[in-house]
This record gives C-alpha cells, sequence and structure tokens, in this order.
C-alpha cells in the first residue's frame, strides 16, 4: 500500500471482532514502533502486551471510571453516551511506558518532552503498521494514569503515553475527514 493511501486508511476504532492478533503481527508492530524517532537515539519507550481478559476488563473499568470523573464535574455532554465495552472486547492492548529522563537535551534549554515526543512517534508507527497489516487500532487515553500502574506494576519511575487497542474492525470506519490544516508562513500570523 502506498505510504499516503496508509496514512488516509488508518482509522480509530471502537468496535472490533474477536479475532485474535497473530504473534508475527504483534511482532511487526513492535519493530515498527522501535524505528520511531527519539531524541540521542535514546529509545525511552517500552510496551506491554495484553490479550488476557481479565487485565483488559480491568482497564475497561478504570476507563468506565475517569467516564464517571468527566460526568460528575460536568464535563461534555457526549461523554456520558460513550461506550466502553470496546476496550475489553479489543483482541491487544498494547500499553506504551516511557522513561521521561531519556529525553534527550531539552531539559537545558525548555524543550523537556523529547521521551513523550518519541513515545507518541512510536505509536503513530504502530497503528500506521496495524493499518498496513489489515487492522484497525484506538490511541486509548480516557483513563487516570494512576488506576493503570497497580493493573500493569508499571514503576514509578515511567510514565504512560497511552494504551493502543488493535484488531480486525467489526465493521467498516468510514473517515472523519479532515480540516484544512493551518499554514503560518515565515512568522506566525495572528487570525
Amino acid at each position: 500500500m502506498e505510504f499516503g493511501e496508509l496514512i488516509k486508511k488508518r482509522r480509530s476504532c471502537r468496535g472490533f471482532d474477536k479475532t485474535p492478533v497473530s504473534q508475527k503481527n504483534v511482532d511487526d508492530i513492535l519493530e515498527a514502533a522501535q524505528w520511531a524517532p527519539s531524541p540521542l537515539n535514546m529509545q525511552p519507550f517500552q510496551f506491554i502486551t495484553i490479550t488476557d481478559t481479565t487485565i483488559k476488563a480491568q482497564i475497561q473499568k478504570i476507563g468506565i471510571e475517569a467516564k464517571q470523573t468527566v460526568i460528575d464535574n460536568n464535563g461534555p455532554g457526549w461523554v456520558e453516551k460513550y461506550p466502553m465495552g470496546f476496550v475489553a472486547d479489543s483482541p491487544l492492548i498494547i500499553v506504551v511506558v516511557y522513561d521521561p529522563e531519556k529525553g534527550g537535551l531539552g531539559n537545558y534549554f525548555g524543550m523537556p518532552h523529547g521521551a513523550l515526543q518519541a513515545s507518541c512517534a512510536a505509536v503513530q508507527n504502530m497503528m500506521l503498521k496495524a493499518t498496513e497489516l489489515g487492522m484497525d487500532s484506538l490511541w486509548f487515553t480516557f483513563f487516570e494514569p494512576a488506576g493503570l500502574r497497580p493493573i500493569l506494576d508499571i514503576p514509578d519511575t515511567l510514565d504512560i503515553a497511552g494504551a493502543i487497542l488493535v484488531g480486525k474492525p467489526a465493521m467498516a470506519t468510514k473517515s472523519p475527514g479532515r480540516k484544512t490544516p493551518r499554514v503560518h508562513k515565515e512568522k506566525f500570523t495572528h487570525q
């Protein structure tokens, strides 16, 4: 698949069928993640792969708790209708963690997020590779990170970039479209 087509085909999926993700596909997705750029090539990211139904249900539960927190704090009305069943139904969850101390030299000049940025690049690579392999994915961050730590034994020295849900979509998803990019030439223009 041509790269431009691949980018446009990637979808955020909230409805997976039960087809397991093969170990070969998991390995290919993780290899794609490893090739993401990172400051000083420190590769600050690590990955936790999850297929266990009990653990997936626990991740769904902390998502439901986060949803309730948003509702209780008068968050946007659409949150009340946001489904969470797809979390436990996804065949594969890959949680991306990173060492914030491995962010390169940015701390010296006010750019302290290198490790997070590298982890985000790894997530994008994983999602594009899943698309190339005929699957959809979702970058899931609708949870309190402190709730995820004990479920997966994540040490306090690592931060969480998100949980990537991967699998065959239960039904075709359509493109939500994109806005025209806001581009400034030479300097930011205040409009």
